[in-house]
């Protein structure tokens, strides 16, 4: 369900980083707090930091046992907490299974929905970035889509994201510029909040 418009009471029931860990498992919460700490080894802080002229408001939809989220969330925490103009608040996609949309017949988490200054939808970034998407189906074609081989194929595939995981996080901070400053020029050219 795509949502329009949202309220700030509504924004704010959504959880911090270190709330969203809270929520897992002891394993589920180191492993998502190594990826985070280990951001901050491999990128600088400029790296992280979007300049933008409007505020925008990151609604992620995830949760603490999806690896895509374990691996993501923390990228777009990392880049809330450089970027002065960017809010963050995780919604657990298993507390409010009615944000996450399916795309192409299929629910994917983590969703990152993004809303102006004043809680218009604006745009969404969806599960991971282009070349992981990439990864993931050249892994597939290597293994198929039976069942029989779910165990293995995820195997293969977490071990070959790991290898490329500094590359794959450059690449989603590449992303999420290009997301947040194209959405900051939407802002600019919206008349409603220029109107007296």
């Amino acid at each position: 369900m795509l949502l329009e418009r949202i309220t700030e009471e509504f924004y704010q029931t959504g959880v911090s980083f270190d709330e969203f860990l809270q929520l897992g498992t002891e394993d589920e919460q180191e492993r998502i707090s190594l990826y985070h700490r280990r951001l901050e080894k491999k990128f600088s802080p400029e790296e992280f930091r979007i300049d933008l002229t409007y505020p925008v408001n990151l609604l992620v939809i995830a949760t603490t046992w999806c690896w895509d989220s374990k691996t993501n969330v923390p990228v777009f925490v990392r880049v809330a907490e450089h970027s002065p103009n960017v809010n963050l608040k995780i919604f657990n996609k298993d507390q409010y299974p009615f944000l996450a949309d399916k795309i192409n017949g299929v629910e994917k988490i983590p969703q990152v929905l993004v809303f102006s200054k004043d809680y218009y939808y604006l745009d969404r970034w969806v599960e991971r970035t282009t070349s992981g998407y990439r990864l993931y189906g050249d892994v597939r074609k290597e293994y198929g889509w039976d069942e029989s081989v779910s165990e293995q194929f995820l195997k293969e595939y977490r071990k070959k994201f790991l290898k490329q995981q500094k590359k794959l996080e450059s690449d989603l901070i590449q992303e999420v510029r290009i997301l947040l400053t194209r959405m900051d020029a939407i802002q600019a050219a919206t008349g409603r909040f220029f109107k007296k």
